[in-house]
């Protein structure tokens, strides 16, 4: 079966959480059984497989290429939704220019007949990507809590400062390639500028937690297909955001 429940396998946990780690640590196997038949896959790099015969070829070159850049994974965080959960954590690899840490984020919506899909989201900095065409049916329909509708249309309309007014002081965003941008330095004034007015995020799907709202959505710009993207929206203590993680080709 391609759910969490009653999974004959070693991999402890939700299916969201187990399954970069286990792509990093070589467990396919085991991935695999978990799986089951009723699985579908969409990477942005080796692009969509939905049966037997082609995920598991699909899960043998996600591994190797994990692999080959010697990355380990950390979790970073997960939320949990009506029809999806979510994992985020960091690819960590060891380079002669020092340590990178490349955002990922796993996606494991539940769909109907037990079946299941899981998307990935990371920036893959390869020219041989597949671009991801977000769905036709992107509405604006998709419940999300007031403050992260308000993030939404503040870059919708190219309104800076009321983005950042969503934010808490010691706020930060962390982009697709890992590197934090603080509201207190002016990096996040700075970052959020090139975006406004430049694009619109329509949420085609979302798992909020209280905590951590988790929104995929189509990017849509001028001229171009909308392509899918992702964005965890955290919030504090004070009810703004904390931070901000996106996860999207660069």
């Amino acid at each position: 079966m391609a759910d969490d429940r009653g999974a004959a396998s070693t991999l402890k946990g939700r299916l969201a959480d187990v399954f970069v780690r286990a792509l990093v640590d070589g467990s396919l196997a085991e991935l695999s059984r978990r799986l089951g038949n009723r699985a579908t896959i969409d990477d942005p790099l080796f692009g969509r497989a939905s049966t037997l015969s082609s995920i598991e070829p699909l899960l043998q070159k996600l591994s190797a290429h994990f692999e080959r850049l010697g990355a380990t994974y950390r979790h970073v965080a997960s939320a949990t939704g009506v029809e999806r959960d979510v994992s985020e954590g960091v690819l960590v690899v060891n380079t002669k220019q020092g340590v990178t840490e490349t955002p990922i984020a796993v996606v494991a919506e539940r769909r109907r007949l037990r079946e299941i899909e899981l998307r990935l989201y990371y920036a893959t900095g390869s020219e041989e990507r597949k671009p991801r065409v977000a769905p036709r049916n992107a509405t604006a329909d998709v419940a999300v809590p007031q403050i992260v509708a308000h993030v939404l249309d503040g870059l919708r309309k190219g309104a800076v400062e009321r983005v950042l007014a969503a934010f808490e002081e010691s706020s930060r965003l962390v982009d697709p390639r890992g590197t934090p941008h603080a509201k207190r330095d002016g990096s996040l004034a700075s970052f959020v500028s090139r975006l406004t007015g430049r694009l619109a995020l329509v949420p085609t799907g979302a798992a909020d937690d209280g905590r951590h709202c988790f929104v995929e959505a189509a990017v849509m710009r001028e001229g171009d297909d909308a392509e899918l993207a992702a964005f965890t929206f955290e919030r504090g203590d004070s009810g703004l955001l904390r931070e901000i993680r996106c996860y999207y080709e660069p």
